[in-house]
């Protein structure tokens, strides 16, 4: 379904009978992350949206931060007058929820947080070795016959440094804006229940970042599956969504 919110046009689906889930996606995807787990969760009204710049949905032409997600998001729960009983957000959708319950913008009754984006990398010789080759990446691939090949080369190097801003395209300014923020001083500030699920092998937001963020929410517990990545909720839908049934 469409809706125009804050003057763009937005992607929403809104499905099931119950307390209302209301659900974030990551940076570079969409509503439909989260398909596989909606299928394990009958008993609930699921809202989903796409973020604006994301899936169906249209950017702001100003470059957002966290914030002006958050308080976007706001208006959409003002604009469908829903009141969620549950957050769910995964990877940079728990960035929005964590700075939206921390800054007293949403008021849920539980939050769930899988995989969640929120500490701000440290720079480190390794990360500072890799960000000078891709600078330097950019420079040699304008020189023939490496042009042919740019693409492919800069993609390569910002994989190595762990990084979606080359994926990003024309969402890259608001992808550096967001990621410079650390989240933890709002984590601090969240009072409400909140349960966190993290694959061991996630190699994006790695579980030691889940571990500061959980030890970071005074209400909080968290689940760790084995043999899951960055989109544990895609591998192991029945798992997680058995975890968020029982947590709320």
């Amino acid at each position: 379904m469409k809706i125009i919110i804050d003057n763009l046009a937005i992607e929403y689906t809104d499905e099931g009978v119950g307390p209302t889930l209301l659900m974030f996606h990551g940076w570079g995807d969409n509503l439909h992350t989260f398909d596989a787990i909606v299928q394990e969760l009958s008993g609930y009204r699921i809202v989903r949206l796409d973020l604006p710049g994301f899936g169906r949905s249209e950017r702001a032409e100003e470059t957002w931060g966290v914030i002006e997600y958050a308080r976007f998001v706001e208006s959409f729960i003002k604009k469908i007058q829903i009141e969620p009983h549950t957050l769910i957000g995964h990877s940079f959708g728990g960035r929005v929820v964590i700075k939206g319950v921390g800054t007293d913008i949403f008021s849920p009754q539980k939050i769930v947080l899988i995989a969640s984006a929120g500490i701000a990398r440290k720079r480190t010789l390794k990360s500072f070795v890799l960000r000078m080759f891709a600078r330097l990446g950019k420079m040699f691939t304008l020189i023939p016959p490496f042009s042919a090949y740019r693409t492919q080369i800069r993609k390569n190097l910002y994989a190595a440094l762990g990084s979606d801003y080359f994926a990003s395209g024309s969402m890259r300014d608001v992808f550096v804006k967001v990621v410079r923020e650390d989240l933890l001083e709002f984590a601090r500030r969240i009072r409400v229940p909140t349960l966190l699920i993290w694959g061991m092998q996630d190699n994006q937001t790695p579980l030691s970042d889940g571990e500061k963020i959980r030890d970071a929410i005074r209400q909080s517990e968290m689940e760790v599956i084995q043999g899951a990545t960055h989109f544990v909720h895609q591998e192991k839908p029945q798992e997680v969504a058995a975890l968020i049934r029982e947590f709320i």
